[in-house]
């Protein structure tokens, strides 16, 4: 499995597969980028697969990168979420001290 397409062996985009895994389930999203960035390099200095065992190591790439943008559109949507219900309790939180300072019985 060290056949060549370009400068790319199926062992460094396996390589790629695990450092996207990786940084998703560390939910390390600055690290998630930085590979990504790396990524898309490669494939873009590598161009198309020149055999069947590339063309699979690439789908297998391809399968893990979405499953991954899945887990940071989750982990996206779930902060959206979390700040929401945060902006809320605050809003209730100054309300309540307003209520507090002004000397009115609750």
């Amino acid at each position: 499995m060290s056949e060549k397409a370009g400068a790319i062996s199926i062992k460094q985009w396996l390589y790629f597969e695990k450092a996207l895994q990786l940084c998703a389930n560390k939910q390390d999203w600055s690290a998630l980028e930085k590979v990504n960035a790396k990524m898309m390099i490669a494939l873009k200095k590598a161009g198309k697969p020149h055999n069947k065992q590339q063309f699979l190591a690439r789908q297998s790439l391809e399968a893990v990168h979405k499953t991954v943008l899945k887990q940071l559109i989750e982990a996206k949507s779930a902060l959206a979420t979390e700040m929401s219900q945060f902006q809320q309790k605050k809003d209730g939180l100054v309300a309540y001290q307003m209520t507090l300072s002004s000397g009115e019985d609750l």
